[in-house]
């Protein structure tokens, strides 16, 4: 989850992608997410800050099944995302409401899996259906069920069991939850996603100017009889806007047949920009009212693409175990102490972890110490080697792992392919 820092914020002619977190670098992805099903052949729905710079995505669904992904497709404006799952097929996908038919006060549910605490479930009041904050370009739901670390991309649901938004993150000023969590709308995600799908980016479109709200003195000042207006503070060359004869210093009154007052959101202007539209616009430039019309064209897309490492070359390891996909070392006492393992450990040192192995998906990862295979321990890599050389083909493993954390086992499914020795 991206916890969401408060800031003042007026409208941009294009939005932010800036995702504050207090507990992680911005451009950090978060290690571990949640998601739902959104078709039955294998199709997942997250929130693209979960998966957008992951080496490797695998997904583990509520029967326990786990499954690499096979494609991951991601908007950063939207902070959507959707993964295809390898070889899943005859899922049970989730129901989608209408989410414009929530109100305030209405009772949900938030159904995800923080801090990796499987499926939790949790209750709550939408407070606000149309609420406005940095880096968005949609109005999110905002409620007060509990949104922590690991939420993000699972659903928010109604009381009929039907997910009416995707949890984005929270608005903190500690890093922890303080009772504000927020959910893109569910009618917003099937739109993100249907292009996703489709196209593989989402089509937008930028009107090119910035304005700032006009308090009711500065209304007054620029003309006696203006209540409210949207004051043109910038606008971009060769954009729609300036093609369509927006000038600096014109005060925005109506847009879209709707009048411009002290409670007009200027943020929706953007979250109503369409591909090839014509948009109305009233403007008052040296106290008179000018009608103009902004067609709006394709301008560009955003996409984003988890990048794949690849497996460095076997050669490069003390040893290589292509059977598991373990590159390993000798453990050294300064290893010990650079690591931070415990004083006793021993065993081979894993270096490497083949992103599309069962190790990778199990949480197996570079630092950890192989201290018993089995009922066997292990003291060295040769010791390993004859271990894994006389494993009988389909026979599990199970790994008795050192690590900074302490000691955990961790079973392994493996499938002796040809070639292995």
């Amino acid at each position: 989850m991206r916890l969401r820092e408060q800031a003042i914020h007026g409208h941009q002619s294009a939005p932010s992608t800036y995702r504050p977190t207090t507990s992680s670098p911005i451009d950090s992805p978060d290690d571990q997410g949640s998601g739902v099903v959104i078709d039955r052949d294998g199709w997942v729905l997250t929130c693209s800050h979960v998966v957008e710079n992951a080496s490797a995505v695998f997904v583990r669904t509520a029967d326990g099944q786990k499954f690499h992904a096979s494609e991951v497709v991601c908007d950063p404006v939207s902070d959507l995302a959707i993964i295809k799952l390898k070889d899943a097929a005859d899922l049970q996908e989730v129901k989608l409401a209408d989410s414009d038919s929530l109100g305030v006060g209405d009772w949900v549910i938030s159904l995800a899996s923080p801090y990796d605490l499987q499926r939790s479930v949790s209750a709550g009041i939408i407070s606000s259906t149309q609420r406005w904050v940095p880096a968005s370009p949609y109005p999110l739901i905002q409620n007060d069920a509990c949104t922590n670390p690991g939420s993000s991309g699972g659903a928010l649901l109604n009381l009929h069991g039907e997910v009416v938004g995707i949890i984005e993150g929270a608005v903190t000023t500690t890093g922890e939850f303080q009772g504000i969590g927020l959910a893109t709308p569910i009618n917003v995600v099937k739109d993100v996603t249907e292009q996703l799908r489709m196209n593989g980016y989402v089509e937008r479109c930028r009107f090119g100017f910035e304005t700032q709200p006009l308090t009711p003195d500065m209304a007054k000042l620029l003309e006696p009889s203006l209540p409210a207006g949207l004051y043109v503070k910038a606008v971009m060359p060769r954009s729609p806007a300036s093609l369509a004869g927006l000038l600096e210093g014109d005060v925005i009154t109506e847009f879209d047949g709707k009048v411009v007052t002290q409670s007009f959101d200027p943020d929706s202007i953007n979250a109503n920009a369409a591909t090839v539209k014509s948009h109305a616009m009233k403007v008052l430039r040296d106290h008179e009212v000018i009608d103009l019309q902004i067609l709006l064209k394709h301008t560009s897309h955003s996409s984003a693409t988890p990048t794949i490492p690849q497996t460095p070359p076997t050669d490069s390891f003390e040893h290589y175990d292509s059977l598991n996909g373990l590159g390993l070392a000798t453990l050294t006492p300064s290893m010990i102490r650079e690591l931070d393992l415990p004083p006793d450990a021993h065993g081979p040192l894993i270096t490497h972890v083949s992103y599309d192995s069962e190790a990778y998906r199990e949480g197996i990862a570079a630092g950890m110490v192989i201290a018993r295979i089995n009922n066997q321990r292990i003291v060295n890599i040769g010791q390993y080697v004859e271990i894994i050389k006389e494993l009988k083909p389909g026979k599990p493993l199970l790994f008795l792992l050192q690590s900074d954390q302490g000691s955990h086992l961790v079973m392994l499914e493996t499938h002796r392919r040809e070639g292995n020795d």
